[in-house]
């Protein structure tokens, strides 16, 4: 049975309006409050007090005809008359605040609803009525004031004081009847209070849901990494709701709105889940990759197995017999696909194993394996071209050549006892042309990496890599509100000012975007852009983390053969150039090497300077071709 959304797991960002985006942001609550005006017309009837007996009573009737009305202006009209009529009506602040032109305004307009709250109870009933405070009828205007002021001060970026906010609602109200818990759950994962977390999730031990079953695994990952508890609550966890993986790591993708309702178990409470915990999971290093081991299984597949051939002093035996030699020279070798390909719902990047007589250009064996093979899955590959090769007879050859590996050495012992000589060399002509073909048929051509573009040095790449990897753990995106730009100049290059936005409050995306166009970047945030325009208009630079295959394999190759640094195994850099229209390039030398200064210097700025302060920040970042100086300072909202 589907049940009403209790759960404000992720408000929309208060002000920066408007209409529709503020009605959303509190899907359900007009039904509550309604329900509200009908049990003050009952608790009137049972007192046998007249109806509308007070200034304040005749302003929450107003409120109620604010709630139901169908058009925007008129219910602001409504709420406005309500003041008139009884200043310290909370809920008409909280109203205009939910509809409120910018984030300034709706934070000043809580603020005076909490204020007017407390005006209206006095102060005895916050000492009385602990433990039970929101089974008060008049206390639901303050409660609901408070928790949209606790939200614009997320949103502004003064967390401390928000998270404040949310423990003090609960000790008036342990019940919770608001579902204040999720929305402290989640943000205590986002500021990294671990220890304050485990004291929430056990004050609501007996929970049941899917978002403290899914935090409690969380937190054990957290704390001890992947120990038999963690996965013990994995376990758990997905009986509780066995959608939420899925979402997590990746195969699903959920949507940009949050629904009215969800059903416990259902793929509606993973997707509320989601919606205010995925960034808690890609922030974690590690995290999504080790869930997706334990979710899903990564045990190897058939293909990965070595055929039993039978023992080995046999086989020999048979093949010295029964199996003629030519003079000829194979060549032999393994080799991923240049691309991702996906299999059974997860990325891989197959292994393929070609055997090959070089005499003649004759492929004699191919082999598709999910993972990398292993001297006895190659013995089995030799033996199957000895045997029973795609073409030609049966035959030994004189000569095999291999590449450089440790696996072809293993095997060397037993080749030379059929009459094989292995020769290692990189030179295997004929073979790089089938692999190149014979991958790009299974997965597509490689796209170009980084170091493909003119004037990317593997220099360049390990101080972007060194930056990235900073950035990621200085987490600067949880220090900052939502829509919060940054002004960057350099003087070096002509192009600025840019206009910085972390990536990083709802999960989807950790990074960080620079803007050209202030202007257009504003109309963005304020949700005035359709995804069309957004597409057409906006011209930015993003770097932004991923796991191995959302980069270019030639990158991905280039990190394991450098070593350049990570962060996390999920959180491999990448970076490309939007241009207006819906092209899409790599970055250029200098745009890197901007990022790269962007990246060292953001997350000091961040912690350095409030988001309500104008004052220009000028740094000297050391770079590959010498010292950028820049300018660094918030776009202050008016």
């Amino acid at each position: 049975m589907a049940r009403k959304k209790r759960k404000p797991q992720r408000q929309k960002p208060a002000g920066r309006k408007a209409g529709k985006a503020a009605a959303e942001t509190h899907a359900g609550i007009p039904e509550r409050r309604a329900m509200e005006g009908a049990l003050r017309e009952l608790a009137r009837g049972l007192s046998g007090r007249p109806a509308t007996n007070t200034p304040l009573e005749r302003a929450q009737e107003l409120m109620d005809q604010a709630l139901d009305a169908r058009d925007e202006q008129r219910g602001v009209q409504l709420a406005q008359q309500a003041l008139a009529t009884a200043p310290d009506c909370a809920d008409a602040y909280s109203f205009l605040a939910e509809r409120a032109g910018s984030r300034k305004e709706a934070l000043a307009l809580y603020e005076q609803a909490v204020a007017a709250g407390e005006r209206t109870l006095g102060r005895d009933i916050f000492e009385q009525a602990v433990g039970h405070f929101w089974g008060i009828l008049e206390t639901r205007p303050y409660m609901r004031a408070r928790l949209g002021l606790a939200t614009a001060l997320w949103t502004a970026g003064r967390r401390d004081e928000a998270i404040a906010h949310l423990w003090e609602m609960l000790r008036l109200n342990p019940g919770d009847n608001q579902g204040v818990r999720y929305t402290l759950a989640h943000l205590l994962f986002f500021h990294d209070r671990d220890d304050h977390l485990a004291r929430l999730l056990e004050q609501y031990a007996d929970e049941g849901s899917a978002t403290w079953a899914y935090s409690k695994t969380l937190l054990e990952f957290r704390r001890h990494g992947d120990m038999p508890e963690a996965r013990r609550l994995l376990q758990e966890a997905k009986r509780s709701n066995k959608f939420v993986p899925a979402y997590l790591d990746g195969r699903k993708h959920p949507g940009a709105e949050q629904l009215p309702y969800y059903s416990p178990g259902a793929e509606s409470e993973a997707l509320e889940y989601i919606h205010g915990f995925l960034s808690a999971w890609k922030s974690t290093p590690g995290a999504i990759p080790w869930l997706r081991r334990n979710a899903q299984g990564t045990g190897k597949r058939k293909t990965d197995q070595a055929s039993a051939r039978g023992p080995l002093p046999q086989i020999k035996a048979r093949l010295k017999q029964q199996v003629p030699q030519t003079d000829d020279a194979w060549q032999a070798d393994y080799r991923q696909t240049p691309e991702w390909i996906i299999v059974n719902e997860r990325k891989v990047r197959p292994w393929l194993v070609l055997v090959g007589n070089r005499s003649n250009g004759i492929i004699l064996s191919h082999v598709m394996l999910e993972t990398e093979p292993s001297a006895e899955m190659l013995w089995d590959s030799l033996v199957d071209a000895m045997q029973k090769p795609m073409a030609e007879r049966p035959h030994r050859p004189a000569v095999l050549q291999g590449r450089s590996r440790a696996a072809w050495e293993l095997l060397r012992p037993h080749l030379e006892e059929i009459g094989v000589q292995l020769t290692v060399t990189d030179d295997l002509d004929m073979l790089d042309d089938a692999f190149q073909e014979l991958g790009e048929q299974i997965s597509g051509a490689p796209q170009p990496g980084l170091l493909d573009v003119p004037g990317v040095t593997p220099e360049l790449m390990a101080d972007f890599y060194e930056a990235a990897a900073y950035f990621f753990e200085q987490k600067p995106w949880c220090k900052v509100g939502y829509e919060s730009a940054l002004k960057i100049e350099c003087p070096k290059f002509q192009s600025g000012p840019w206009y910085g936005v972390l990536m990083g409050q709802s999960g989807l995306s950790l990074g960080l975007a620079l803007y050209d166009d202030l202007t257009l970047l504003n109309r963005l945030l304020a949700g005035n852009l359709s995804d069309e325009e957004n597409g057409r208009l906006t011209v930015a630079t993003t770097m932004d983390f991923g796991e191995e295959w959302d980069i270019p394999v030639s990158d991905l190759e280039a990190v394991q053969r450098h070593g350049w640094r990570l962060a996390s195994p999920d959180a491999y850099p990448s970076m490309y150039r939007k241009e207006r229209g819906m092209s899409i390039r790599p970055p250029l030398a200098w745009e890197m090497e901007l990022m790269t200064a962007c990246l060292r210097s953001v997350p000091e700025h961040v912690s350095r300077v409030r988001q309500d302060n104008p004052a220009r920040n000028q740094v000297a970042v050391p770079s590959v071709s010498g010292e950028l100086r820049l300018t660094l300072s918030w776009v202050v909202e008016e």
